[in-house]
């Protein structure tokens, strides 16, 4: 075999074999296994630095693999900036949440101090928006109830100043959801929006479909971003269908896929469930594409399942109590505190390069919400 296969003469006095081929690579290998006595001596170049000196010394001459040859057979170097990623994230406290607390969940803050000291405690972990179901004090239990809820987020604004407010103010009627007098009362009672910044809107019948379309236009008309919550594909096609005919307008839409929580899509079995997350992200990108996408998981996956949204690139995700129990899939642990999932979420996202916004103000810029309310 010609010597020159394995080494080539290069200009560069600093370079050994640079230009060999992974082929070329292997032939010379083999070659030296095979007793080529000359191939270290032939790899030097006058003036190289020398190499280093081991101990013990092995049968076979070392072989050197200059910086050229390392670059061409892995240039990671020069792989482009992958962005998914490359977006700042929001995360949502949702705290206390339906469960029922006590002894079965003793995370879930009861009094109106706990409920208020449990929600500063998430904003001051990095949950600049929260989204509060408010606890009865008397009973422990959740109420669907506007003047509650103004008084657990005032004595929550008293403690952390501000922060952005992802409420539900929706009433139940008969038929139907009402999106329109708890939200009047609120927007009354706050002088503008603060207490209901945001506002979910639910998934939907074709029986509904009046009042939801007649509640999403009210909303925007009073300064309240509807948040789309979308369960399933098929919520996804109803609301399409309202937006086409301008029932939502002011960018960005705020769109929320919802997974292992109530009635929503099932994330309960692996692979499954992040093969189900995955395409429920790139179905409502795709619908709807350019809009903002919130990510809320529940159930025994929450965690996994809501690291993924993060890698994905969604916006705003979920941490808090409301529809996680288990702090791992597979291990009967619960969650001790809202606030600590918040901080699990901020760390990951931080290793993961998501910068978390904190300031409420580039919160709501983010989001295309208008605070009317003084704060």
């Amino acid at each position: 075999m010609p010597e020159d296969v394995i080494y080539r003469e290069e200009k560069d006095e600093n370079e050994g074999f640079t230009h060999l081929s992974r082929r070329e690579f292997a032939i010379g290998s083999m070659a030296v296994l095979a007793g080529i006595s000359n191939a270290y001596a032939q790899s030097q170049r006058t003036g190289q630095t020398p190499a280093y000196e081991t101990a013990v010394k092995g049968k076979m001459p070392p072989l050197p693999v200059s910086e050229g040859q390392a670059n061409r057979m892995f240039p990671v170097h020069n792989e482009p900036r992958i962005t998914t990623m490359d977006k700042p994230l929001i995360i949502q406290a949702s705290c206390p949440g339906w469960q029922v607390g006590g002894k079965r969940y003793p995370a879930v803050p009861i009094t109106i101090e706990e409920q208020a000291q449990e929600l500063a405690d998430c904003v001051n972990a990095g949950a600049i928006a929260i989204h509060v179901h408010p606890r009865d004090p008397n009973t422990g239990l959740a109420q669907i109830n506007g003047a509650l809820l103004k008084e657990v987020l005032d004595a929550t604004f008293d403690k952390v100043g501000d922060c952005v407010t992802f409420s539900h103010t929706w009433y139940p009627r008969a038929g139907y959801l009402d999106y329109v007098v708890e939200t009047e009362e609120l927007l009354e009672w706050g002088q503008g929006n603060k207490y209901c910044q945001g506002s979910v809107v639910l998934p939907f019948d074709n029986s509904e479909r009046d009042s939801v379309d007649k509640g999403i236009r009210w909303l925007e008309a009073h300064d309240v971003k509807p948040l789309i919550e979308f369960y399933d594909t098929s919520a996804q096609v109803h609301f399409k269908e309202l937006f086409d005919k301008g029932a939502l307008s002011s960018k960005p839409w705020n769109l929320v896929i919802n997974l292992g929580k109530h009635d929503s899509t099932a994330i309960h079995q692996d692979p499954g469930s992040y093969l189900n997350a995955i395409a429920n992200l790139d179905i409502v990108q795709k619908t709807f594409p350019g809009e903002l996408y919130g990510w809320r998981t529940g159930g025994r996956n929450w965690l996994p399942i809501a690291v993924l949204g993060i890698m994905m690139g969604v916006e705003v995700v979920q941490a808090g109590i409301e529809d996680a129990y288990w702090r791992w899939p597979h291990r009967d642990e619960l969650i001790p505190k809202a606030s600590e999932s918040v901080k699990w979420i901020v760390e990951i996202a931080n290793l993961l390069g998501r910068r978390v916004i904190t300031d409420p103000d580039e919160a709501r810029k983010y989001c295309g919400i208008k605070l009317t309310s003084k704060l």
